[in-house]
């Protein structure tokens, strides 16, 4: 172990005279772990330690309670002190460069259920203010039509057409237009909300303004989504990328369309689509008992 504390103390000396002392600080940590792992496991020279050492340490720290934040940081010291080994011809080569941190698991998109969304919007049948004719529009057109909240924010009035059901996305994600069309409920929030509209303060052509006649922005948009779902008074954390998430869910549970669920959504590749096949367990269970041929429960005669 004193051979490889001797090298690190090397290069810290080296180091902190180009760096912070923080940086320096954090170098030492992440190298003095790094030479205990390897004394425990009779490692004794930098040499005998390759990538393959390397990428079982990281995988430890990893489980350890690691951050993967934490991992890229404690590898970017490794690399550097093993870059420095490398220009003191201790080692030949920097493993190190060719360890790679554990991937990122995609995390599944927060879904509201349907009984819970449909009470949500339900709570106002009859909004008896300006602002919740509004947002109640809002959000019913966030929730029949999944558009992103930058794409409703983005939304004029000419966009939207209520006599063919449907709603023009100009310049969505990635620049590509799209036509999604508008449910019922949503269609009669618009309705109210655009006789609303037509009797305020009006300096921008946007579907939805405020009552000096601006456009809303994403933040207003989003806390106004917030202020919904805290009537509700079940402690409810909505966003508005949570009705996008939510109808995509729904549809597809419900039709097994991938493919139109993904041009509802405006994805150009469809692998963005499939993280919402994530059916809960008693959905696939049903389809499975009514669908499946040996697993129809035989009717009593």
């Amino acid at each position: 172990m004193s051979n490889l504390l001797t090298h690190i103390d090397q290069f810290l000396d080296q180091f902190s005279q180009r760096y912070r002392p923080k940086s320096v600080e954090v170098k030492s940590l992440t190298l003095r772990q790094l030479s205990e792992y390897l004394s425990e496991h009779n490692i004794q020279t930098w040499q005998l330690c390759d990538q393959a050492c390397l990428q079982k340490y990281i995988i430890y720290r990893h489980k350890n309670g690691l951050s993967l934040t934490s991992l890229k940081t404690h590898l970017a010291s490794i690399r550097v002190f093993f870059d420095f080994l490398e220009s003191k011809e201790i080692i030949t080569s920097n493993p190190a460069r060719l360890v790679k941190t554990p991937k990122v698991q995609q995390a599944l998109p927060k879904v509201i259920a349907v009984d819970t969304i449909q009470e949500l919007l339900d709570q106002m049948p009859d909004p008896d203010n300006p602002l919740e004719i509004r947002d109640l529009a809002i959000c019913e057109l966030f929730y029949s039509s999944g558009v992103r909240l930058s794409e409703l924010t983005a939304l004029d009035t000419k966009h939207i057409s209520l006599s063919a059901n449907e709603i023009r996305i100009i310049d969505g994600k990635g620049g590509k237009d799209r036509i999604v069309p508008l449910g019922n409920k949503a269609k009669e929030a618009l309705q109210r909300w655009l006789t609303i509209r037509d009797q305020w303060m009006k300096l921008d052509n946007a579907l939805f303004i405020t009552q000096r006649g601006n456009r809303l922005t994403s933040r207003q948009v989003s806390n106004r989504v917030k202020h919904i779902a805290s009537k509700l008074g079940k402690g409810l954390k909505v966003n508005p990328h949570m009705f996008r998430h939510s109808m995509a869910t729904h549809v597809l549970e419900s039709s097994q369309d991938i493919r139109s669920v993904q041009e509802l959504l405006g994805h150009a590749d469809i692998s963005t689509t499939q993280v919402y096949t994530h059916l809960d367990f008693g959905h696939l269970s049903k389809v499975f008992d009514s669908a499946h041929p040996r697993a129809k429960k035989k009717s009593k005669k």
